[in-house]
């Protein structure tokens, strides 16, 4: 979902999008069978790695960033064939050391994306002990705003999800401290939505491409370090295939070395940082990634994460068949999972939903008990998931959990009270 600039006042600003057009030729889908890279037992830490140590800024590029100019990934080589929605055989659980258990729940521990991912889900729940469930925080994006939200629920979050002031590319990389002191007080993993130009700013990407914002990027992964939020997850240059965004990607080859520009500069100054490439489900117009969303993927030295915005609609879904089958289809939560797999790379749901206000037209309860069993069923890979709250009066009402703010106009408490069942201690 498109993000305005965030601010104490203004913390997360997503229109209401419109459905995009979408593309009538043929279309390239991913092998349904497509090899499970994981091997039996390996848990998710063999995929990036456990954290023990304190951080420091680096001075060279981490050792897996490889040449911003190397050739962009071509549809043809993303794979063939239909996805299958069944979820994969699970990796077999193991029972994490006793060291690795203090370790992840020490207060560097709890902040270490790294080291929360080290710890096995067994699949069948969610979150389950080790799961890392969340949300942004609304009104503000701080803290409080995500503590509300999690005594609502009956749960303590894990994760949140926030952004940075993307006005300019100095408040964006070198001006967005608060990003960080908004959530010193916050025991979780940080999940940074981070533009890789500012908005409105669609002609700046290729000169990002070109290397001309590095040193900017190189700044960013430095204020991370010194805010003690090193090893968090970063959503670099999300949701490309959205038409609001500025960094979308209308030349896929240029949005591609943008990326990998910022992803090496970030990584020479800050090389635990977790990069997540995530899309907007179900809607990419034709002339975005060239009407396919792998299209836009920089290369898997490039990404730790893959990851989906997943709301209901355009289209949304009155039946689980529909749900199913928006899942199975490209841009869906099914279809970029298989993806994944075949990448072998953790998948998130850095934001999802209910939208009353868009094609649904009402409230969906339903939408939230099926998110919640695809979060149980995929859990061995699942990095985290983040609900998105948002209710301003407009159009944009995705928010649960909030029966006394008059702002929030869209009746969602039965979505409520099934995201409460489900997710209550």
């Amino acid at each position: 979902m498109a993000d305005a600039p965030p601010s104490a006042d203004n913390p997360s600003g997503p229109p209401e999008p419109k459905p995009a057009a979408r593309s009538r030729r043929g279309r390239i889908l991913l092998a349904a069978a497509g090899a499970v890279l994981l091997a039996a037992g390996i848990g998710l830490a063999s995929r990036l790695g456990g954290d023990s140590g304190t951080e420091t800024a680096a001075t060279q590029p981490s050792a897996v960033a490889a040449s911003a100019t190397a050739p962009a990934p071509s549809a043809s080589a993303v794979v063939s064939a239909a996805p299958s929605s069944a979820a994969p055989a699970p990796v077999p659980t193991l029972m994490p050391t006793a060291a690795a258990v203090a370790a992840a729940s020490t207060k560097a521990g709890k902040r270490s994306a790294r080291t929360q991912f080290s710890l096995p889900r067994a699949a069948g729940s969610w979150p389950g002990e080790y799961g890392l469930s969340g949300v942004n925080g609304f009104p503000l994006l701080n803290t409080a705003s995500v503590r509300t939200f999690c005594t609502a629920r009956g749960r303590p979050c894990n994760v949140t999800q926030t952004y940075t002031d993307r006005t300019s590319y100095e408040s964006m990389t070198r001006g967005t401290g608060w990003t960080f002191e908004f959530f010193d007080n916050f025991d979780g993993v940080l999940v940074v939505s981070q533009g890789l130009v500012p908005n409105k700013r669609e002609e700046l990407v290729d000169d990002c491409a070109a290397g001309d914002y590095d040193q900017h990027w190189r700044d960013f992964g430095s204020l991370m370090v010194r805010h003690g939020r090193g090893d968090s997850v970063v959503r670099l240059g999300w949701e490309m295939n959205e038409e609001s965004m500025g960094w979308r990607a209308l030349d896929t080859e240029d949005y591609i070395a943008c990326y990998r520009r910022a992803a090496d500069a970030i990584r020479s100054t800050n090389p635990k940082v977790v990069l997540d490439w995530s899309i907007n489900a179900h809607n990419t117009p034709d002339e975005l990634c060239g009407g396919l969303t792998t299209n836009c993927y920089p290369g898997d030295e490039y990404v730790d994460i893959i990851g989906i915005d997943n709301y209901d609609h355009w289209p949304w879904s009155p039946t689980k068949a529909e749900f199913d089958a928006t899942a199975d289809r490209e841009d869906g939560l099914n279809w970029l999972f298989v993806f994944a797999q075949q990448h072998g790379k953790l998948f998130s749901v850095g934001e999802w939903g209910v939208m009353p206000f868009s094609d649904a037209k009402k409230d969906n309860p339903e939408f939230i008990r099926w998110m919640h069993g695809w979060f149980a069923e995929h859990a061995p890979y699942l990095a985290y998931e983040a609900y998105f709250q948002r209710c301003d009066g407009k159009t944009n009402q995705s928010s649960i959990l909030r029966p006394d703010d008059p702002k929030c106009m869209a009746d969602t408490s039965g979505s409520s009270d099934v995201y409460r069942s489900l997710y209550k201690s």
